[in-house]
């Protein structure tokens, strides 16, 4: 396959960014205002890259506002509204049909990447077709500690280049080609863009983890929307667990720097194996 082959045969490396939002105004323009400087410096870089696109979904905003702040961004922004509600997984499927770059770039509307996030996403080759970074937060809520957290445990095990399980659809660059080569998303839902990694990886490419791709986020939204994602995760993965795993994820789960955020991942983390522990067989 060998990495140079891909950027040898074009000149401009067209980068395509998908972003699902709903009803986050605030959220979208913090994103949007990052993706800015992004461009920016991706522009007085040495990279034969471009941002190509800016495509944003409106998954069924209940505010006739949400997206306005796209409608007067600087950045080469194209709306797509869907009339139901669809969720984030379902809007990045729609978004990538109208993406027409080289690369796909994957950021949530609550996330502000850092200055050389498209540089960085630029970075994707042959020999490495879809990487994924490293997410750090800037609300300091308990539920944010706690999934931080978890964050930084999964790091920690982590060398540059180390191939991954995950393909976060909150900060990932994948080539185009090759997403559609292997069906993109065949899954939805909490988790669901992890279905890229297992593709990825049974064609032999897997998913690299690149520690220089970083987004800030905002890490906390609530119990519900916590024990939801917990479930929804769970009930995603592929193939059930046995009792004695649940026990083991259970016991590895509860990490954090206090016992009270080690006792909300404990909690997080059975909800996510009893979601687990139920799924229907034969999920991928």
């Amino acid at each position: 396959m060998g990495g140079p082959r891909y950027w040898m045969e074009r000149a401009v490396v067209r980068i395509s960014v998908v972003i699902p939002t709903r009803d986050r105004a605030r959220d979208l323009r913090r994103c949007l205002d990052a993706l800015t400087e992004c461009a920016r410096r991706l522009d007085g870089s040495d990279s034969r890259a471009k941002l190509h696109q800016v495509i944003v979904v409106d998954d069924a905003s209940v505010t006739g506002h949400a997206t306005a702040v796209a409608r007067s961004s600087p950045l080469p922004v194209e709306i797509l509204r869907s009339r139901d509600r669809m969720g984030a997984g379902a809007s990045r499927r729609l978004g990538v049909e109208l993406a027409t770059g080289d690369v796909l770039a994957f950021l949530d509307d609550d996330a502000a990447p850092r200055g050389d996030w498209l540089i960085q996403a630029a970075t994707v080759d042959d020999g490495s077709p879809a990487i994924t970074g490293r997410v750090l937060c800037f609300d300091f809520g308990l539920l944010s500690r706690a999934r931080q957290a978890r964050y930084d445990a999964r790091y920690a095990r982590l060398e540059r280049d180390a191939t991954v399980g995950f393909f976060a659809g909150g900060n990932s660059a994948v080539l185009t080609e090759v997403f559609h080569e292997v069906g993109g998303f065949s899954q939805e839902g909490t988790g669901g863009d992890n279905s890229l990694a297992r593709s990825l990886a049974e064609r032999g490419t897997p998913v690299r983890f690149r520690p220089e791709l970083v987004i800030a986020h905002r890490n906390g939204k609530g119990w519900r929307r916590a024990l939801s994602d917990a479930w929804s995760s769970g009930r995603q993965q592929a193939g059930r667990m046995t009792a004695s795993e649940g026990l083991r994820a259970l016991r590895d789960g509860a990490v954090g720097g206090t016992r009270t955020i080690r006792e909300v991942n404990r909690a997080l983390g059975a909800v996510h194996v009893l979601g687990r522990l139920t799924a229907p067989r034969g999920v991928r």
